[in-house]
Order: C-alpha cells, then sequence, then structure tokens
C-alpha cells in the first residue's frame, strides 16, 4: 500500500470519527449512566408533564435482555391489538413516518396483520410500572400503544414521542380506546449493575 493511500485511509478515519461525535452531540446522544426511576420520570417530563404517570421500566437486567434475545427488538413504538398480539405497522425501512401515520389513523372497525408470535403479555411479565396510570391490561382498549425510550438517546427519543402524539390524537382515543405505555431502556440502580458492565440479575425490586 502507498504512503499516499495510507495517509488518505488515516485522514478518512479521523474525519469519521469527528463526524460520528459531532452527530452525537447534535442529537444530545450520551454514554448510558445508570438510572433510577425518578431520574428517568424527570427525563420524559421535559416531554410532557403528562408521559410520567404512563411510565414503564424493565423489571431488571435480566428481563431486558431476555427481550431482545428473543427477537423483540423494538422499534420507535409497537401497536398491540386488544388480544394482546402485536399488530405490524412498519414497512421494510422501518420508518418512523410510517408509524406516525399508522398511529394517526387508527380505526376500531378496521382489521390488521398481525404477528401473533409477539404478545403484550411477553412484554408485561418484564415491566416494573413507574406511572400511577400504568395498565398493563391490553383488553381494555382496542389499541396499545408502546413507545420504548431512552434517557441517554437524547433527541433520537422525539419520532417516538411524535408517533404517540400521533396515536392520542386518533379516532379511537377520543373514545379512551387507546392506552399509551412509555418503556425507558435505561440502566436502572435496582440492576446491581457493577461500572459499565450490566450483570444479569433476576432479582425483583
Amino acid at each position: 500500500m502507498s504512503q499516499k493511500i495510507l495517509i488518505l485511509l488515516v485522514v478518512v478515519a479521523v474525519c469519521l470519527g469527528a463526524c460520528k461525535s459531532a452527530l452525537m452531540k447534535q442529537y444530545a446522544v450520551k454514554d448510558p449512566q445508570i438510572e433510577t426511576p425518578g431520574s428517568v420520570r424527570k427525563a420524559l417530563n421535559q416531554y410532557s408533564p403528562d408521559y410520567p404517570a404512563y411510565l414503564c421500566v424493565f423489571r431488571d437486567s435480566a428481563s431486558l435482555i431476555d427481550w431482545f434475545k428473543n427477537k423483540n427488538l423494538p422499534g420507535r413504538s409497537q401497536f398491540y391489538n386488544s388480544s394482546g398480539y402485536r399488530i405490524i405497522t412498519q414497512d421494510s425501512t422501518f420508518c418512523s413516518g410510517v408509524e406516525t401515520d399508522f398511529a394517526g389513523n387508527l380505526k376500531i372497525n378496521q382489521t390488521y396483520r398481525i404477528d401473533s408470535l409477539t404478545t403484550f403479555e411477553m412484554l408485561r411479565k418484564n415491566l416494573f410500572p413507574v406511572g400511577e396510570k400504568v395498565n398493563l391490561n391490553p383488553s381494555e382498549y382496542a389499541f396499545t400503544c408502546v413507545v420504548f425510550w431512552a434517557k441517554f438517546l437524547g433527541k433520537l427519543n422525539e419520532p417516538s414521542l411524535q408517533i404517540s402524539n400521533s396515536a392520542l390524537k386518533s379516532q379511537p382515543a377520543r373514545s379512551g380506546m387507546v392506552n399509551v405505555l412509555y418503556v425507558d431502556m435505561d440502566i436502572m440502580d435496582f440492576w446491581n449493575v457493577s461500572g459499565n458492565m450490566i450483570k444479569t440479575e433476576t432479582k425483583t425490586r
């Protein structure tokens, strides 16, 4: 490899690193820290004073790991029907705009494609309710909208919140038939973590 090509590769690598830092700074993305239910409530309150009432966190680190290893990789949001089955809302691009449009056009008398392998019960058993208005019974609503967010993601949470805002303006929402849950994915202090390592812990809080 010639010296010129080597120098070019070094320059490109440095520029890419600087670009990444600039983007992370622009979107207020930070390194994950150990949080408390109180600190994430406070962060969610910055978006809207109503949101913290519907806040959940993962019960322990094992619950979060279990959720991911079973390929229930959360996008910006998930929707469930009253039977607790996940509704297929995203196209192959996983575009938040598709979900925002979908959320705003929810209709009780419409049939939606479902993922029968992913149920709300699979998620519910992993959640620890923090907000006083949390309702983990999908059968009481036509739709349950689950928004996944994290304090360390900063402004990257905004597309998720746009989806939930859209859902709360839909026709079923006006008749009280839409439930929204904000599930935080930050590392919690009661997970018994040490440094930057997450310790698998099955004991509940």
